[in-house]
């Protein structure tokens, strides 16, 4: 889920970074093109309650009452449940507890916009965007919570690039993250119970992947890691698109990862 508002510049837009295992850029086009990043910026905020929980901020039993509602970097309370077709009606009654390990599931497998507000109360945006900077992202950070409307017409923008959130991708999956396994295996697991995939849309069948994908009105993204994440022979793919409706938006991006992918996977 993300908050619909229009992104779209009137032009269509199309970016892909496609890595190895190593890091290294095997195919790539746009790579640095800054985009509204939607629901993908969730990955950064799942690495951050991962570590925060490794510091010992947190616990992964720990709970806080259920919400649609929050308090906007603006001033004032801005609520999800304002627009049914956004909110995640999946959440228990508000109030109702709920575990830090039950959002962090819930924000990446069916990318609640409340499971990230409620894990951003706890963690805050500066441990998110210090996280981002640790991990070599220049351009992709994290000002806002999801649906804080006020905060990003006041100029606080999420963005993503290719290049980077196709790094972030892999640092997620433990290529060159220094979380313990544990961590690493619980969000692995997450990713792998996407119900939002596009490009594991046109992998063959049996090859293991993971995913995080995110949208509003005329911006598509998704992200992947594709194979065993602990084989060299892992691969992750990150396109990201501006301009264009749901239906179109997934098809580029289904076009590109079967290029991009051409002859570097099994059948």
């Amino acid at each position: 889920m993300s908050v619909i508002s229009d992104y779209s510049d009137g032009v269509g837009s199309v970016s892909f970074t496609l890595r190895d295992s190593s890091g290294r850029v095997l195919a790539s086009r746009g790579g640095d093109v800054v985009y509204y990043a939607a629901s993908t910026i969730k990955l950064a905020v799942a690495m951050a309650v991962v570590e925060e929980v490794e510091a010992g901020g947190l616990t992964w039993d720990r709970t806080v009452p259920s919400t649609h509602s929050f308090v906007s970097a603006r001033g004032g309370v801005f609520s999800l449940a304002d627009d049914p077709d956004e909110m995640d009606t999946e959440l228990p009654p508000d109030g109702t507890p709920i575990s830090v390990r039950d959002l962090l599931e819930a924000m990446i497998d069916r990318s609640s916009n409340e499971a990230t507000d409620m894990l951003l109360a706890l963690v805050g945006i500066p441990r998110v965007q210090r996280l981002c900077r640790e991990q070599g992202m220049r351009l992709l950070h994290i000002e806002r919570q999801i649906g804080d409307l006020a905060a990003r017409d006041a100029g606080q923008p999420n963005e993503v690039t290719s290049d980077e959130l196709s790094l972030l991708m892999l640092r997620a999956v433990g290529r060159g993250w220094g979380a313990e396994r544990g961590g690493i295996a619980f969000l692995r697991h997450a990713l792998s119970r996407q119900r939002f995939p596009v490009i594991a849309d046109v992998l063959p069948v049996g090859v293991p992947w993971g995913s995080k994908s995110g949208w509003v009105t005329g911006i598509n993204h998704d992200v992947a890691f594709i194979g065993d994440p602990d084989a060299d022979g892992l691969l992750v793919l990150a396109v990201c698109t501006r301009g264009y409706e749901e239906q179109p938006a997934h098809e580029v991006i289904r076009a590109v990862a079967v290029a991009a992918l051409a002859g570097r996977l099994a059948s």
